[in-house]
């Protein structure tokens, strides 16, 4: 097993009136589950991979949701309501943790935030949850195979953008819309530094040229991150997307290759529900998944 998507389940302890978007606050608390079991690689999930030594930020092999209740993010509890938030491990190694260690070892009372909770035990299945999943990179690569979809349906289910560098001015900005070469040339930093297979490079040339959105049900949302910082905040887009691959073989400058590229497009579109989108995936921003 390479790949996991797993939720944790809880129950409040005490009323919670007013609480900020949580994904940092979940991030403290799944970390600090980790050191206590492994030290050393929390320094390293942290850190991320940089294939480039001067990136800011590197990729890390994992995202952590908000907390939850029931299908929307949780802005207020009571005591005695259920909640839970979801994780998901892009390496063999630290899904291997999780799943012999670190879940089934989890302290009973989790404070995220200034919130406590009763933790649940861990169920690693879950069938009725479709949150909840186990694969492996070659897993993807061979589900993709099999399909034949030119139409990818994606749900957007928590604040989505992406960080560009302006050329003219070097500002970092936040693009906050689906647009098809960020959405999948980000699955494709990810598959890279984590699967161990480098994708060809004429992939990125056919997302541009090939991807495009066909249709769209979104809307913009806007969420703070930390209390006290108005400038730790987000802004983005959530929803469902459909991506239509355009051509065909014969059709484009791809020619016989095109076959093997839109594979690899359904693939990287597979591993969207580990991955996560755009920027923040460790704080809860990103969420992604399929539609079959």
């Amino acid at each position: 097993m390479d790949l996991l998507s797993t939720v944790i389940q809880f129950r409040a302890r005490q009323n919670a009136d007013q609480l900020c978007f949580s994904g940092r606050q979940v991030q403290a608390w799944f970390l600090r589950e980790v050191e206590r079991h492994r030290p050393v690689l929390v320094a390293l999930i942290h850190d991320g991979f940089r294939p480039n030594p001067e990136d800011k930020h590197g990729f890390r092999p994992y995202t952590c949701s908000s907390l939850y209740k029931g299908p929307h993010v949780a802005w207020k509890l009571a005591e005695g309501d259920w909640c839970w938030l979801r994780l998901t491990s892009l390496t063999a190694e630290l899904s291997d943790l999780l799943v012999k260690t670190v879940l089934p070892d989890l302290i009973p009372v989790a404070k995220i935030g200034q919130v406590e909770l009763d933790v649940l035990p861990w169920q690693p299945q879950r069938p009725d949850n479709p949150w909840v999943a186990a694969d492996t990179y070659a897993s993807l690569v061979r589900q993709a195979a099999l399909g034949t979809e030119t139409r990818l349906e994606m749900e957007f289910s928590s604040i989505t953008s992406f960080k560009k560098k302006m050329r003219q001015n070097g500002f970092e900005v936040d693009i906050p819309l689906p647009v098809p070469e960020m959405v999948f040339g980000n699955y494709l930093n990810h598959w890279s530094a984590f699967s161990g297979e480098q994708l060809p490079e004429i992939l990125w040339e056919f997302v541009e040229e090939c991807l495009v959105v066909n249709e769209l049900e979104i809307h913009s949302e806007r969420a703070q991150l930390q209390f006290g910082h108005s400038q730790r905040a987000a802004t983005g887009f959530v929803g469902r997307v459909r991506f239509a691959i355009l051509g065909g073989k014969g059709k484009s400058r791809f020619g016989a290759n095109w076959q093997h590229l839109a594979t690899l497009v359904r693939m990287l579109g597979l591993y969207s529900f580990y991955c996560g989108t755009g920027q923040d995936t460790t704080v809860g921003l990103g969420q992604t998944r399929l539609i079959p």
